[in-house]
């Protein structure tokens, strides 16, 4: 009996552990599986399209780092006993020139895995990636729902994150 209880307890176990695996996989979307599943690309625009998709990374890391080190630069000007408004105002619009030069960049790079394409692909590559605010979260901004970027979680949930 106890044994069937153990064998029991066990396969419960290790279906949570298969099915969260199995969601947080899914939270990925397309990554890592080449070119955006854009159907009938041929392997000349796979080659351009990952080309492209380096580079772009790449930029995005490096605006990445950047950004952080603009934060932690902002953090520490705002917590000193005597805050300069001047230097913090200063690291917010260099905070916002890197982040319009990444829109700008990605706004470009999308324009050129586009010209890459035939006008079959991209419609669906057009109706796939939107650009106007809509992916990683922008899009829920003041939702109230608990996602990344908002400060209120929705009713029942519990806040991550931010504590005001």
């Amino acid at each position: 009996m106890k044994t069937k209880k153990l064998l029991i307890v066990v396969s419960i176990v290790f279906f949570a552990i298969s099915f969260n695996a199995q969601a947080q996989r899914g939270m990925r979307g397309n990554a890592g599986q080449g070119a955006c599943n854009i159907p009938d690309l041929t392997e000349e625009q796979q080659t351009q399209i990952n080309e492209l998709r380096t580079a772009q990374v790449s930029a995005a890391t490096q605006h990445r780092a950047a950004m952080n080190e603009l934060r932690a630069k902002k953090r520490s000007l705002s917590i000193a006993e005597n805050p300069n408004m001047n230097e913090i105002n200063s690291v917010i619009d260099q905070m916002e020139s890197l982040r319009s030069a990444h829109l700008k960049s990605n706004a470009a790079h999308r324009q050129s895995v586009r010209e890459i394409l035939t006008p079959e692909q991209r419609v669906y590559f057009d109706s796939r990636h939107r650009n106007q605010g809509q992916g990683r979260g922008q899009g829920n901004i003041g939702r109230g729902d608990g996602r990344r970027g908002d400060a209120r979680p929705a009713q029942g949930q519990r806040g991550q994150g931010r504590r005001w």
